[in-house]
C-alpha cells in the first residue's frame, strides 16, 4: 500500500510537468507552424514582390544587403526560419535557405 502511494506521488508531478510542457511546446511552435503556412499559401515566391510577401506574412525580422546590391531578408519564428533573395526592384529573386523544426 504504502509502495502504491509512493509511486502515485511520483507519478503525478512527472505527468503534470509533461502536460505543461507539450502545453508550452505547441504555444511556441505554433507561430512558426502558423509563420510557414504562410509562406506555403504564397505558392512560388521567386518574382513576387516584397510588398506582396509582407501583406502575407508581415514585415522581415531582418534586412541585410550584400555587395552585388541584393538585399537578404529573413522572417523568424520559433521553430522556423527563411531567408529570401531580393534584386534592388525589390523582388524575389528566391529562397537561399528554409528551416523549419
Amino acid at each position: 500500500m504504502y509502495v502504491l502511494i509512493y509511486l502515485l506521488g511520483l507519478m503525478i508531478p512527472i505527468a503534470a510537468g509533461l502536460i505543461v510542457f507539450l502545453i508550452i511546446n505547441k504555444a511556441i511552435r505554433g507561430r512558426g507552424k502558423e509563420l510557414q503556412q504562410k509562406f506555403i499559401s504564397l505558392g512560388t515566391l521567386q518574382g513576387k514582390s516584397l510588398a506582396e510577401i509582407q501583406a502575407v506574412c508581415g514585415n522581415s525580422t531582418s534586412v541585410s544587403y550584400r555587395n552585388d546590391g541584393v538585399k537578404i531578408y529573413q522572417w523568424m519564428a520559433a521553430g522556423y526560419h527563411i531567408v529570401l533573395l531580393f534584386d534592388q526592384d525589390d523582388i524575389c529573386l528566391g529562397v537561399s535557405s528554409e528551416t523549419a523544426v
